[in-house]
């Protein structure tokens, strides 16, 4: 029993001690834990979507309208629906509405319409339209977002009440149906918009 009694003491004895890391000082960083990052909320990413829409249209038809503005119409023509195009990606739609199309694939129709038709509220209560936005869910869980469209300075020389020869022919070319002119300065022309499936 005795040499039981020693062998367990020189074993005991032959183990390196346990040992506890020593507190972090104040001088030292502990990493927290890393999360999986979340994909960003669907309302987040419509608004983010509508605003990068919205931004490069203005972008393209600046540019173009440096080449005339028979240039610049043809540019909204093409360019809105392949910007609309390349923002919509993964379970996101992006696009804008009008009750006073000058394409008619882009009238306000269903929960555009009521968007739209939630800021003219706002408009005829004298409510302003900046940072204004339209949120609802529908009835498969699709994110609808809508912020209002405004007719800025550069917008007046396609779409003001008075227009020059050179804009009412070529309007006239390419949107013979054109109901978009007739707008003054800070007018509301429509709704950008974005729908966001759920995931």
């Amino acid at each position: 029993m005795r040499t039981l009694w020693i062998l367990g003491l020189v074993a005991a004895c032959s183990r390196e001690p346990t040992r506890e890391p020593p507190p972090p000082s104040s001088s030292q960083t502990v990493a927290a834990p890393v999360a999986p990052v979340a994909p960003a909320a669907p309302v987040e990413r419509a608004k983010v979507a509508v605003a990068g829409y919205k931004r490069e249209l203005l972008a393209a038809l600046t540019a173009a309208k440096r080449d005339g503005l028979p240039a610049a119409i043809e540019a909204c023509a093409t360019a809105a629906p392949s910007l609309a195009k390349a923002a919509s990606v993964d379970g996101l739609t992006v696009g804008r509405a009008t009750d006073k199309p000058r394409n008619p694939a882009n009238a306000a129709v269903g929960w555009q319409a009521e968007a739209l038709a939630s800021f003219e509220a706002k408009v005829a209560a004298g409510a302003a339209l900046e940072g204004a936005s339209w949120t609802a869910t529908g009835p498969d869980g699709t994110t609808r977002y809508a912020e209002p469209l405004v007719i800025g300075p550069p917008c007046v020389t396609c779409h003001g009440a008075e227009l020059s020869p050179e804009v009412k022919a070529a309007l006239a070319a390419r949107y013979p149906d054109d109901r978009a002119t007739g707008y003054a300065q800070g007018d509301l022309r429509g709704v950008a918009w974005a729908e966001v499936a759920p995931r």
